[in-house]
Parts: structure tokens; C-alpha cells; sequence
């Protein structure tokens, strides 16, 4: 099952447990962002990874937004997604445009740094949450955990494998979100990532299983499994040329003027999906 949540209650109703094999979802995302450094693909993919998942979790028209800030500010990461599971991630122009000279002798905890931060806004339009909290472990995944016992005081694990080949291409992403239920046993949480560590063989293939194998496959794993369904996730940018042709009322007027007088059109490019919308001589001078 591949694009897909899979959504269950585990030990007797004491954990919400998701699981998901992503791999096509975040290598569409990477080759979008068109960035071939390891790291850089390992930040963007660990925290798209996590935020597929989070979207399980929304209900309507809520949708949760994710902004990793790294120690020094200028270099951001973010993700957000809706309850449909459309779901989009992009690096900033910073991140992008960094030298390979600093990029290729630093490790992820080294780039997020000691005050690396994740800002998450989660709800509807007239009914949002934002919560702010600092990363202590510096690896993506075990911070976004850390922002949910911090934010929303619920004992969290989110885990994430993500395969890479030296070239910074993917090979395979899985994923899982466990979350504590009110009444629940902590130790719960230790179990589950126990079974995640040790289990590499089945997450790293949770693609090639239909619904009835692993339906059996996570009653071997884990206690009192109740399947609650499945939602799939998809990239989705939401960019359009109206979007585009509305930006331009924000280009300076000289710059609209000469493209016309040199009879050229004006170019804009979306940097989440890499869409480019081209504009002509007619549209430019109705902006005038």
C-alpha cells in the first residue's frame, strides 16, 4: 500500500497508531525542489515524512502547517497538509542556494543547531492553534515529538526511515505516528518504538502489503489491533496562473513598463511545485 495511512487503535484502545509507506509522495516532493545534496534531501524528506502522518489527524477543513527554523534563521524548511491528505513541503532559496562547501561538512544536527525551533499552525480558518518549541535532539522527527508533549501535552512518537543513495536520490521512506490516548500506560510509547527499530525488514517493504496482509502482519506486531481505515496522501500544490497574475500588482511598474517596451514577457515560477507561468504583452499592460 503505497500513498496510504494506514489508521488503527492498538493495545486495547490505549494508542492511536498510523502507519504509511510514502516513497512516492516524498521523492515527487525532492525532485520538485531539485536539490541533489543528501542532507538537504534528508531534512526536506524526514519532515514531510512526518507531516503526511500528522494529516491523519485533521477532521473538515483543518489543515497543520510546519516551519523548521535552523539556529541561523535565514535557513527554513516547511510542510504543511490538509485533512483531504494533500500534502506539499518545500527548502527555502536559502537552503537551496547554500554553498556545497558548508553544506557537505555539516550533519543535520549541526545545521539545526542548539537553537533550531518548529513552529506548527493547526485548525480551520476560524479556529487555529499555533505552538512554538525549541528541537533538543536536532533529528526532525524526535522534535516534532517533542513539540507534541511540550504544545499539546500528548505523549507522541513519530519515527521515520528514510533510504538514500549517494547520489541523495531516494530509495524508500516508511513512517509511523503512535500518540497516546487519555488513561494510557507511558510505557506504551517505549514498546512501540522498540517495535519500530527492531521490525526495519517489514516497514522498509509496508509498500508491496495490501490491505488483508497486513491486517495480519500488525496483529503479530502489536496488541489489540482495531483497524479504523485508510486515507491516502498526494502531492498538492494549489498554485495557479490567477495566483501568479495577481502577484505582478506587486512589481514595481518600471520593470512592468520595460518588458513592454522591449516586448518581452514576464516569467514567475512557483517554488513548491516548480510551475512556471509565463505572461504576454497584453496581460502586462492591464497591470498598468
Amino acid at each position: 500500500m503505497k500513498n496510504v495511512i494506514v489508521k488503527t487503535l492498538i493495545y486495547d484502545k490505549q494508542v492511536r497508531l498510523f502507519l504509511i509507506d510514502n516513497t512516492e509522495l516524498i521523492n515527487n516532493i525532492i525532485n520538485l525542489n531539485k536539490e541533489t545534496n543528501s542532507l538537504l534531501n534528508l531534512l526536506l524528506g524526514k519532515t514531510v515524512s512526518a507531516v503526511s502522518l500528522m494529516s491523519g489527524t485533521l477532521k473538515g477543513d483543518q489543515r497543520v502547517s510546519l516551519q523548521i527554523t535552523m539556529s541561523d534563521p535565514k535557513y527554513k524548511v516547511f510542510a504543511d497538509a490538509d485533512a483531504k491528505g494533500n500534502v506539499r513541503g518545500y527548502l527555502n532559496k536559502e537552503l537551496l542556494n547554500v554553498s556545497p562547501e558548508f553544506i557537505n561538512r555539516v550533519s543535520l544536527d549541526q545545521l539545526i543547531g542548539h537553537k533550531g525551533n518548529i513552529r506548527v499552525i493547526k485548525g480551520s480558518d476560524m479556529n487555529q492553534f499555533t505552538g512554538i518549541t525549541d528541537m533538543p535532539y536536532r533529528n526532525i522527527t524526535d522534535d516534532i515529538s517533542h513539540y507534541f508533549i511540550q504544545s499539546e501535552q500528548t505523549q507522541t512518537f513519530i519515527g521515520t526511515n528514510l533510504g538514500l543513495d549517494s547520489d541523495g536520490s531516494l530509495i524508500c521512506s516508511n513512517a509511523i505516528f503512535a500518540q497516546l490516548l487519555p488513561g494510557a500506560s507511558v510505557h506504551l510509547i517505549n514498546e512501540i518504538k522498540h517495535t519500530f527499530s527492531t521490525n526495519s525488514d517489514f516497514f522498509n517493504s509496508l509498500g508491496k502489503y495490501n490491505e488483508n496482509n497486513i491486517e495480519e502482519k500488525l496483529n503479530e506486531l502489536f496488541k489489540d489491533v482495531k483497524f479504523m481505515g485508510y486515507r491516502p496522501v498526494q502531492f498538492f500544490c494549489g498554485c495557479s496562473r490567477e495566483m501568479f497574475y495577481g502577484i505582478l500588482h506587486s512589481i514595481n511598474k518600471s520593470e512592468i513598463t520595460e518588458a513592454i517596451s522591449k516586448k518581452e514577457s514576464i516569467e514567475t515560477g512557483c517554488q513548491i511545485c516548480g510551475r512556471t507561468y509565463s505572461f504576454n504583452q497584453s496581460e502586462l499592460q492591464a497591470l498598468l
